[in-house]
């Protein structure tokens, strides 16, 4: 069952200009300190993973249907990629505990995510599924 798609483009230039206005301030309120590992692991730091990484957490709260509002904050969203490369994404604090209850009786919730990037944009795209828990016993 299909709970909420989201999707959101930023362009990197706005992203570096945040940056660059408040250093690790904005990096620290943002983002993870695994994110932020590889964010220095890319660059000093890299711009197209801040961006996708801010551009995936705005696409997944707008899947789950209320932004950052109601005590969700930006670092309960971790985008982590798996040894192949590919993101997915780490829900904690109340982003976790919302999508929890908003899950339909006897389902788990599956986070599907996609992360484009181009020069100067990234788009990312959210998809939260709610899937039937199978009883094996």
């Amino acid at each position: 069952m299909l709970l909420g798609i989201g999707n959101d483009i930023v362009s990197i230039k706005r992203i570096k200009g945040a940056y660059q206005k408040f250093g690790k301030r904005f990096e620290e309120r943002i983002y993870t300190t695994e994110e932020r590992k590889l964010v220095w692991k890319r660059g000093t730091p890299c711009f197209k993973t801040l961006s996708n990484r801010w551009a995936a957490k705005e696409a997944f709260v707008k899947a789950l249907g209320i932004g950052f509002s109601k005590g969700v904050f930006w670092r309960d969203i971790s985008i982590i990629n798996n040894s192949n490369g590919k993101p997915y994404l780490e829900i904690s604090g109340y982003a976790k505990k919302y999508l929890q209850s908003i899950l339909p009786l006897d389902t788990s919730s599956y986070l599907h995510i996609s992360i484009s990037d181009e020069e100067d944009f990234v788009n990312a795209l959210v998809i939260i599924e709610a899937r039937e828990e199978i009883d094996i016993n």
